[in-house]
């Protein structure tokens, strides 16, 4: 796994996750370039047999995202690469009886989700939301935000605007968008309903077109 420590330290300490957080926020925004199921299968496979590059091959995949996901639950840069290393460390630890079921992202979301509600608990300060919010929501149409920046200053007012949604509406909107999670994957990782998930991504672009309607054209 030195390799793999390696690899954690660089993308942390050359970077730093503040800069990660913010450069990358746009980065993707709305969906990740991703891996076929098949492709995604052959790596868990080869990694189940001792294989690191294929984990390796996931590491790099996912882990700007899980860096963004963790620090967005904990607000805590100091614990984010150990919380996400970790994760990386157990599946290989145990890789011989990985075989998550779904999609790698929406098992690796959760097991981000759980370490940081983990950390949270240990400092007797877990306040993330896992009940239901029954509250509805207009909907809205699904309009592609990201194809509307044209120069600097409407990019910044996207990223302020993304960071301010309300708490639970920016993880359900940034794992969808950003790192391309299904709404069925999003509410296994959250513990919440698929509808709740449908009323958080069309309140987020509610309030999206409303705080960007000065750069519409």
């Amino acid at each position: 796994m030195e390799a793999l420590h390696s690899g954690t330290t660089c993308l942390i300490g050359e970077r730093g996750l503040q800069s990660v957080r913010n450069v990358a926020l746009f980065q993707h925004a709305y969906g990740s370039a991703s891996i076929s199921p098949a492709f995604e299968r052959d790596l868990i496979e080869r990694v189940r047999i001792g294989d690191q590059l294929a984990l390796e091959q996931l590491f790099h995949r996912y882990y700007d995202g899980l860096c963004r996901f963790t620090l967005s639950l904990t607000r805590s840069p100091d614990d984010v690469e150990d919380l996400v290393q970790d994760i990386f460390v157990r599946i290989w630890t145990n890789r011989a009886h990985w075989n998550p079921k779904g999609s790698v992202g929406a098992y690796l979301y959760k097991a981000a989700r759980n370490q940081a509600i983990n950390l949270l608990k240990s400092r007797k300060q877990n306040s993330f939301p896992t009940s239901e919010q029954g509250e509805p929501f207009a909907t809205g149409t699904d309009v592609d935000l990201i194809d509307e920046v044209a120069d600097k200053d409407l990019f910044m007012a996207v990223s302020k605007a993304i960071d301010h949604l309300p708490e639970k509406c920016r993880l359900v909107f940034v794992l969808n968008r950003r790192e391309g999670l299904t709404y069925t994957e999003i509410a296994g990782v959250l513990e919440i309903s698929q509808k709740t998930v449908e009323n958080q991504i069309s309140h987020a672009l509610k309030i999206l077109r409303n705080e960007l309607s000065p750069f519409r054209r």
